[in-house]
């Protein structure tokens, strides 16, 4: 939507609650709507100006290169005075161009079950790895019967013998240098 051509008050204005009323039959739900509306305005209007302020963005630390630019100024200034998002949507809702649906209770039904059924399917998901070499394929199983699997039947002292004990080494002997 052009914002720029709204006939929609740049300030606050009394409304008349009667009338805001029958656009949804409940004042609530007509204040609900304008605010979802207004938040889109919102974005919508941020988004444009900070696209339009990119073309002047300076990206170097010195302080010696700012200086003020006349248009940038200019496009600030414009953007101030545009009417605020809330004042923007109430205008749009008085001129029915807002089109808003509530959802029924069976498609609130519905979207809650197909909710709890996605978040069953990610939880069930499981990445499956495939082995690189066959050696890797052996089953948790086989991968303890060959660790339990010893000469002597004793699993603990096979461990002890496995185990690598430091072995000793001789320091070389450091020669010191003879004086002349």
């Amino acid at each position: 939507m052009d914002y720029k051509k709204t006939n929609a008050p740049t300030s606050i204005i009394t409304r008349d609650t009667g009338v805001l009323e029958s656009k949804t039959g409940n004042l609530y739900e007509t204040i609900v709507v304008a605010s979802k509306r207004a938040n889109q305005i919102g974005v919508d209007i941020k988004n444009e100006l900070n696209k339009k302020l990119e073309e002047f963005a300076s990206y170097t630390d010195n302080l010696e290169e700012i200086f003020e630019n006349r248009e940038q100024i200019e496009i600030s200034k414009f953007y101030e005075r545009l009417p605020k998002p809330v004042l923007l949507a109430l205008q749009e809702m008085m001129e029915d161009k807002i089109y808003f649906r509530i959802p029924s209770e069976e498609e609130l039904e519905q979207e809650r079950i197909d909710e709890e059924a996605r978040a069953e399917v990610e939880a069930n998901i499981k990445i499956v790895k495939e082995p690189e070499n066959t050696e890797q394929s052996k089953t948790f199983d086989e991968l303890i019967a060959e660790a339990t699997d010893t000469p002597s039947g004793n699993p603990e002292a096979e461990m002890d013998k496995k185990v690598d004990k430091p072995k000793k080494t001789k320091e070389p002997k450091i020669k010191k240098a003879d004086k002349k």
